[in-house]
């Protein structure tokens, strides 16, 4: 049976690492070890595999990043072209060309002239509008969170896959009733595939296509429990 790993970033720095930053020579590193590991897929690949049955070759694996950095054009974006592999960008409308007070710091993001010019190696998809927690809204209100963050990146010169990453990985995942509420406004929305954290292997074909299960890649691990994590997964 095939298997799908997705993993996840945020930023690339020169020097810097943390929970949320890789730097670049580990992003280097981790690039080569994964495309001699596994077979790089693009974010079009897996909703096509969602919403047309294609298939996805049995060892898998997106590249993704959460936020849209301008850090991922700078430092990540030549190594992924150097090395031929596509990756995906999942972003905030609101922060689109802004620089601005975020995490707790200065943060730039990403302009629509950079996200033109990644295009041949990248692929964007929905992390709502102003990065909001959907879980602290009333269910009522899920189809106006959704729908504006989709709103937010109509004008953007590039396509946005319809594929949506819950920010902070926060969805209804104790409440099978919430999740098919949720589960209906994102498909009334057209959007059939989703990504939660979860740090875990998701089997093909995919059985919940909104609740992709990604693993978390930290600049502060080892890189002995980056393979760990990318080969087997959290341990159940």
């Amino acid at each position: 049976m095939g298997r799908l790993r997705v993993v996840m970033y945020h930023k690339v720095s020169e020097t810097h690492k943390d929970f949320l930053t890789v730097t670049q020579s580990q992003l280097h590193d981790q690039l080569q070890w994964l495309k001699q590991q596994f077979t790089p897929v693009t974010l079009r690949q897996v909703v096509g595999h969602i919403e047309l049955g294609e298939a996805l070759p049995d060892k898998a694996l997106l590249i993704t990043f959460d936020d849209g950095y301008e850090n991922n054009f700078t430092f990540a974006y030549p190594l992924f072209k150097q090395m031929g592999i596509p990756f995906s960008i999942f972003l905030i409308g609101d922060c689109i060309g802004q620089t601005m007070m975020y995490d707790g710091t200065e943060q730039s993001f990403l302009s629509e002239h950079q996200l033109e010019f990644m295009q041949d190696f990248a692929q964007y998809g929905y992390h709502s509008k102003s990065h909001n927690n959907l879980m602290q809204f009333e269910e009522k209100d899920w189809t106006k969170e959704i729908a504006s963050g989709m709103d937010s990146l109509k004008h953007l010169p590039v396509t946005v896959e319809k594929a949506w990453a819950y920010t902070y990985g926060s969805f209804p995942k104790r409440d099978k009733n919430q999740f098919t509420t949720l589960s209906a406004i994102f498909q009334s929305q057209g959007i059939n595939t989703a990504f939660r954290i979860g740090n875990r292997i998701n089997k093909l074909p995919l059985e919940e296509s909104l609740a992709i299960q990604r693993i978390d890649v930290r600049g502060d691990e080892s890189w002995l429990k980056f393979k760990f994590k990318v080969k087997w997964g959290k341990p159940l």
